[in-house]
């Protein structure tokens, strides 16, 4: 019997199922990997910060990191097959390089947003649906680059595909997702006509849908690896849409919230669905739709009020039963959704006298918004939420979970993983072609009726 060591250190038998897939999660502050079998199960992990702060990086030392990380990971699948690799990143991370691959600029990190005056101009052109929006999009920064000195064969390249072209794949081509915020349309897909006002679309690269193959993994680096075989490079995702992934919602009608410092929902539908204003949005995977948006309210809020141990202490004296004030938890002026309005000031008074009937409150307005937010994406065109999956720090608290749970009225369910690097692996492992599979079976199913 062929025993390895499982990440928690338990032995599995890698006997009949010697394949593996892994994912790559690349963030603004650090690197992870994790390799899962044909069941599922992760059996290797390994992650590690960058030595980078700001909203620009060095792309040569986010590389670096990748293939230490990577490498890490390798190692502890000795005598296990890798069948293919996914890389996921963050969402308008860009920079520009020549022909050959060579970096002619920093890596402009997803919140750097000195391309105000750019984003003005795209302002005039873009469809208010557009992800292209604003001073931290990736076409905003493509535009502020072209005003830089750019060489004639210069191309824009995605953090993702950076990434990916380090690994093996041929330069010049990115993902749908990723492609959103460089002005791509995915109803269409297709880069746009209206983008030859604002850029010279030869800077562009191709755009494959997510789970696609784009290459294999190089042969100087599977020597390097010391790797009896080339495994698949499979077009990934952005960070975000790959911690959805990671719950393994596959359904029309499943959702995810994200309890993070804000409050972020996300749906499968059959249709994408874009209303600019309301904060409503879609982003592609397979023919399948993620529709959702972004709230201002979530665990920010909580913070600013109580730390970690209080509200730990608060939680265990709520009465459920008890009655509770009406607030909008904001930080500050203006929300997004499911009320997209910049003027919206926060509601936080009447403060109640009692720390555990104020955080009751603010526990139980949450929810009410999450409720109004997945009422707008119905209201809009998607189907009523089945199922909603926590994720996000907010995920552990077990009595927002029962005051969602009764709020929503539907099942308010943990998943098993929520890493976005294992949201890549299934992806790597043929996710977006069970999506595929279950459009089909869904298909057949109303053909009969």
């Amino acid at each position: 019997m062929n025993l390895l060591h499982h990440a928690d250190e338990k032995m599995i038998d890698i006997t009949e199922d010697p394949l593996i897939s892994i994912g790559i999660d690349l963030g603004t502050s650090g690197c992870r990997v994790i390799a899962i079998d044909q069941h599922r199960q992760s059996v290797a992990s390994h992650q590690q910060a960058i030595s980078q702060t700001g909203t620009e990086q060095d792309p040569k030392t986010q590389w670096q990191t990748v293939k230490q990380v990577l490498s890490h990971v390798i190692k502890q699948c000795d005598g296990l097959i890798i069948q293919a690799i996914t890389v996921d990143a963050t969402s308008g991370s860009v920079m520009m390089t020549n022909q050959y691959g060579r970096p002619l600029t920093p890596m402009l990190m997803y919140h750097d947003n000195r391309a105000l005056e750019q984003s003005h101009e795209i302002s005039h052109y873009a469809p208010p649906q557009s992800g292209a929006h604003g001073p931290t999009s990736g076409l905003a920064k493509l535009c502020y680059f072209q005003q830089q000195t750019l060489q004639t064969e210069s191309l824009l390249v995605h953090q993702a595909d950076w990434i990916n072209f380090n690994l093996g794949a041929p330069l010049g081509i990115t993902d749908e997702n990723n492609a959103l915020k460089t002005g791509y349309d995915p109803i269409e897909r297709c880069w746009p006509q209206w983008l030859t006002h604002v850029t010279n679309t030869k800077y562009l690269p191709e755009v494959v849908p997510v789970g696609k193959k784009i290459g294999q993994l190089s042969k100087d680096l599977c020597q390097e690896f010391k790797l009896p075989n080339q495994p698949n490079i499979i077009a990934g995702t952005t960070d975000s849409i790959a911690a959805v992934i990671a719950t393994g919602i596959n359904q029309v009608g499943q959702a995810v919230t994200s309890l993070g410092s804000t409050l972020v929902v996300k749906l499968i539908s059959n249709q994408p669905i874009f209303v600019a204003e309301q904060g409503i949005y879609s982003h592609r995977l397979a023919n399948i739709w993620l529709v959702g948006g972004a709230s201002n309210t979530g665990g920010a809020v909580l913070r600013h009020f109580f730390n970690d141990q209080m509200i730990e202490q608060l939680s265990h004296q709520i009465d459920l039963a008890a009655p509770t004030l009406d607030y909008y938890p904001l930080l500050t002026v203006g929300e997004r959704f499911p009320v997209n309005d910049p003027t919206l000031k926060p509601r936080l008074t009447p403060r109640s006298d009692s720390d555990v009937t104020f955080y009751h409150s603010l526990l139980q307005s949450m929810a009410n918004i999450e409720q109004l937010a997945y009422q707008a994406l119905e209201a809009a065109g998607t189907l009523a939420a089945t199922a909603v999956y926590t994720v996000g720090g907010g995920s552990k608290n077990t009595v927002w979970q029962t005051i969602r749970q009764q709020t929503l009225k539907v099942p308010v369910l943990t998943p098993n993983h929520t890493e976005a690097a294992y949201g890549s692996a299934l992806i790597a492992q043929g996710y977006i072609d069970s999506l595929f599979r279950y459009k089909a079976l869904a298909k057949n199913k109303m053909d009969k009726n």
